[in-house]
């Protein structure tokens, strides 16, 4: 095991020992993702918004040289200044130059990621000057000496008594533990501050080209009054912030608030621009000092995505991981998924992949990204760089290979899954790294396709289907005969690949996608259509091959695949079909898998109720398992997968009598494993007739 890994393995077991702060977490990121749900449907074109703001963003990137030469001449126009700095070191010693060339000893700030980048208030201290971070949140985690758990919602992993004593033993005032008084105790420390201070520093939200203006958005007034108030003003802001002109703006600030914390706008949007009129009557000194630390070199590179990123924490809010961990455990400087391609431009790669395999490639975090990142998929390729990846672990080598693996078996199953349930197997488990407590799935003699001449629709199956539960796979051809139709079955198809993109093995992963991609493109150029019934396996068809090959072959595959309960729910209505039950229980409850959820596939849920049942589903998005992460050994694997995934099970038991359901053959796995009842394939409740 490598010293990375046993020092991730080593916070997470802390962390998740510390249940009252998972708790603290797992409140705040469920609150943060209803109330983005709730903004989102006051909205009728929110995907052509994301598909805007991402043209947006792209635009600025590939224009941003000359949107800092723009922002530049238009500030200084305005009587503000413009420097610049490569790295973290320069912009702190370009910030220190600025406030001691005006005697500044105490400074307010307001809450801003970037001077957490370039580690400015430890930088200030050490250089003599009093920084009092004015944000409530920051204050708090500033007194306590902590680092922000998330980059809108700092403090989240502390409850209101934290947040009660904390003030109360720092402040030298009793707070109680309500939050109004805890804001109104804070709210009249701070004020002091504010009056005393000779200089303000904040973010910056948006920078615009074309005006010069410095646009920052707050819940707090302290982002407004801090900036006001002392007569030096430094805006300290990443190049990548800078937009052309207040339209672009405006497209993304409709975004990042309903996207940040479910407002249409924040209580405070604040354009600034040029320095202000002080009450006095003379003029505020305002300077901005871009940061490029690494910005421009990652902008050609496949971290240039990145640099769309507008801060509103949607990633982190939806992530399974870090709905339990925070950012302390899942993250370095910047938290979460978008923490990952943070990391690697500031800091380089080993630094990202020190906390990349908190990272399990549900894509949750892309298909919630408001300027479409494709931050899962981007993340895949950050595993795979930097020296710590040499170091990889027998286990993951192991769980990489399962397609081979399960091939292998499926020769002979009758000894395969006599072996793989005795002592010994288990011994040999915990030795090589995975967990004794999970039973690897048996196997069965390989699906054997009926159709022996090209149909209008071809199966991918990737390998659940076709070694370990083939019954799935005659499922699918019973149900296409039942609408009389069949499907043909590729046998010269492969594995999927997710296991090699879960522990950075990318060329193995793009060798699966150019053999699927070379062998279902002859079928689909023929006018046939690809069908699935493993969520995963449409995921890397629709979105993960074309990334990795950026080819015309693998879109054209990407646009003709579906899940099967898509077509079958296309041709009920179209032919006016009914669907009847197979079960006489009528309850189900049907957990909706990562990748359906990534993908808007949920076609499952309105079939069922079409055959009659009464279905119950769950707002959980993650039983936790992710493919082959849950049968790594300890608290980076197997420990970890059961506390992401025991809401879930909690609500399946609360459940009562019924039936358990998935089409993820792993969510199956994890949730028959954790309730130790059985959990079907949706197709094997219905059928069409």
């Amino acid at each position: 095991m490598t010293i990375r890994n046993d020092l991730l393995t080593d916070k997470i077991d802390q962390a998740l020992k510390q249940r009252d702060k998972v708790v603290a977490i797992r409140t705040s990121l469920k609150r943060l993702r209803e109330n983005r749900r709730r903004a989102l449907l006051e909205l009728t074109n929110f995907e052509k918004l994301r598909e805007l703001a991402k043209q947006i963003k792209d635009k600025n990137t590939k224009n941003l040289k000359t949107n800092i030469e723009t922002f530049t001449r238009a500030l200084e126009k305005q009587g503000g200044k413009v420097h610049f700095a490569s790295s973290a070191e320069e912009a702190c010693r370009l910030v220190y130059q600025i406030v001691s060339a005006k005697d500044v000893k105490l400074v307010v700030k307001s809450k801003s990621m970037t001077t957490e980048e370039l580690k400015l208030n430890e930088y200030l201290e050490r250089m003599g000057i009093t920084v009092v971070d004015t944000d409530l949140g920051e204050r708090v985690l500033q007194l306590a000496r902590d680092k922000p758990a998330h980059i809108v919602a700092p403090a989240i992993h502390y409850t209101r008594r934290d947040f009660a004593q904390i003030i109360s033993k720092n402040e030298g005032v009793w707070v109680e533990s309500d939050p109004e008084k805890i804001t109104q105790s804070i709210r009249l420390l701070l004020r002091k501050r504010f009056l005393s201070a000779q200089a303000a520093i904040s973010g910056a939200n948006f920078l615009i080209a074309r005006s010069g203006s410095v646009v920052l958005v707050t819940n707090e007034g302290n982002g407004r009054l801090g900036p006001s108030v002392p007569p030096l003003y430094i805006v300290v802001a990443g190049v990548e912030k800078i937009v052309q002109n207040e339209e672009d703006a405006a497209l993304l600030l409709e975004l990042l608030a309903r996207s940040a914390t479910g407002q249409s706008l924040t209580v405070y949007t604040t354009f600034t621009t040029g320095p202000q009129r002080m009450a006095d009557g003379s003029l505020q000194e305002l300077h901005v000092v871009l940061v490029y630390n690494g910005r421009m070199r990652a902008r050609e590179t496949e971290l240039g995505v990145a640099l769309w990123c507008i801060r509103c924490g949607a990633c982190l809010n939806t992530c399974p991981t870090f709905n339990v961990l925070g950012g302390h455990v899942f993250g370095g400087v910047y938290p979460g998924p978008m923490g990952v391609l943070w990391s690697a431009i500031i800091e380089g790669y080993d630094n990202a992949n020190n906390f990349s395999d908190l990272c399990i490639s549900c894509g949750l975090c892309s298909s919630v990204c408001p300027t479409k990142i494709p931050i899962a998929e981007t993340i895949m390729l950050v595993k795979s760089k930097g020296k710590n990846r040499r170091g990889k672990r027998l286990s993951e080598k192991i769980l990489a290979s399962v397609g081979g693996i399960e091939r292998f078996a499926s020769k002979e199953p009758k000894i395969w899954n006599t072996l793989v349930s005795t002592k010994f197997t288990k011994s040999v488990m915990d030795l090589i790294g995975l967990d004794p407590r999970r039973t690897p799935p048996k196997v069965e003699k390989e699906f054997e396709p009926s159709a022996k001449e090209l149909t209008g629709f071809v199966y991918f199956s990737d390998i659940y289907a076709r070694y370990n539960e083939p019954k799935i796979a005659y499922e699918l051809e019973k149900i296409f005969k039942e609408v009389g139709l069949s499907v043909y079955y590729p046998i010269e198809q492969t594995e999927a690949g997710m296991p090699y993109l879960s522990y950075g093995m990318i060329e193995k992963a793009r060798k699966c996608a150019r053999k699927n991609v070379q062998v279902l493109l002859k079928y689909v150029s023929s006018g046939c259509k690809i069908v699935t019934t493993e969520p995963t396996a449409l995921y890397l068809l629709r979105h993960v091959y074309p990334f990795l090959l950026k080819s015309r072959e693998a879109d054209f595959v990407a646009q003709n695949s579906y899940s099967v309960a898509q077509i079958v729910y296309s041709l009920v209505k179209e032919r006016n079909l009914s669907v009847y039950p197979k079960f006489s229980q009528k309850r189900v409850f049907y957990h909706v898998p990562c990748h359906a959820r990534a993908l808007g596939e949920e076609y499952y849920l309105p079939l069922l109720k079409l055959a009659g049942y009464e279905v119950v589903t769950s707002d959980v998005t993650c039983c936790g398992i992710a493919g082959t992460f849950g049968y790594k050994k300890g608290a980076l694997g197997y420990e970890l997968s059961m506390v992401v995934g025991e809401e879930l099970f909690e609500q399946m038991a609360k459940f009562g009598e019924g039936i358990y359901s998935t089409d993820s053959s792993v969510c199956s796995i994890q949730i028959k494993g954790a309730l130790k009842k059985s959990c079907f394939h949706p197709l094997f409740l219905f059928g069409v007739g």
